[in-house]
């Protein structure tokens, strides 16, 4: 296909998978009301409780691991297609529709191995402290991040290799982040501290983006995987800092109390 007709094709099928997966879930999910509305909220009362949540170091610590984690994908996405195309097209005179279907394929390496190991994560989140559990995402995530400085062929075997590490890294900081902040928060606000849970990736995504670009320009092409790496470094040594501090709250000890013994 040619490269509007593929592009086009591409946006219909993702197109169509949302329209299946609303439909399932239109069919299948409780039409019941969780709970009576308490009436509108502004949303500056909310955003300002969503922030005073951060006093507690485990709200902080999820709220950290989602302005990283976030961006990870972010930059996985963008940066990696960057990276292989630039090469591809200028080092080895591919044009630019091989160079970008060559690009998608280490893309999609990270992917299927981040799908893959999802369920490793979230089984280890119910035997593991959460907060310890982050740490160790953030900590592998970072390593696999910073594995791109030894990548000397993007079109090599090297690249795949760091595609799989990195597939790793990405899924462990997106699937940790957010049962911690389930165990951190009540019930009556954990909708507005998940509001500020995104609210965190969204300006993790802008800002490490643009220090990303930045860096691709002005350093080299794992520059912006760098800059994700320290910052997952940095997320990691705070949370070794708090972990000790880091008390669930009393629904989540009552949740837990309740589930039967494995």
């Amino acid at each position: 296909m040619d490269a509007v007709a593929a592009t086009r094709t591409s946006f219909l099928i993702i197109a169509g998978g949302i329209l299946v997966v609303a439909g399932l879930l239109w069919l299948t999910l409780s039409p019941a009301k969780a709970g009576p509305a308490d009436g509108h909220v502004p949303l500056s009362r909310l955003v300002r409780e969503g922030l005073v949540l951060v006093r507690d170091p485990g709200v902080a610590l999820s709220y950290a691991a989602s302005f990283v984690a976030r961006a990870d994908l972010a930059i996985v996405v963008g940066f990696m297609s960057l990276w292989i195309t630039d090469h591809a097209v200028n080092e080895r005179g591919m044009s630019g529709a091989e160079a970008l279907a060559r690009a998608g394929a280490v893309v999609g390496v990270a992917q299927m191995v981040a799908l893959a190991c999802a369920p490793l994560f979230g089984w280890l989140g119910d035997r593991m402290r959460r907060q310890d559990l982050v740490i160790v995402a953030q900590l592998v995530a970072a390593c696999a991040y910073l594995s791109t400085l030894l990548v000397t062929d993007p079109l090599g075997t090297d690249m795949i290799v760091v595609a799989v590490l990195i597939g790793v890294g990405e899924i462990a900081g997106i699937t940790t982040a957010g049962p911690l902040l389930v165990q951190q928060v009540p019930a009556d606000v954990r909708g507005t501290a998940f509001g500020v849970h995104t609210l965190c990736g969204a300006a993790g995504i802008m800002i490490l983006s643009a220090v990303g670009g930045l860096l691709y320009d002005a350093w080299r092409p794992a520059g912006p995987f760098v800059a994700a790496g320290v910052a997952g470094l940095l997320v990691a040594a705070f949370g070794l800092a708090v972990r000790r501090r880091v008390r669930a709250s009393v629904q989540a000890d009552l949740g837990r109390e309740a589930m039967p013994e494995r």
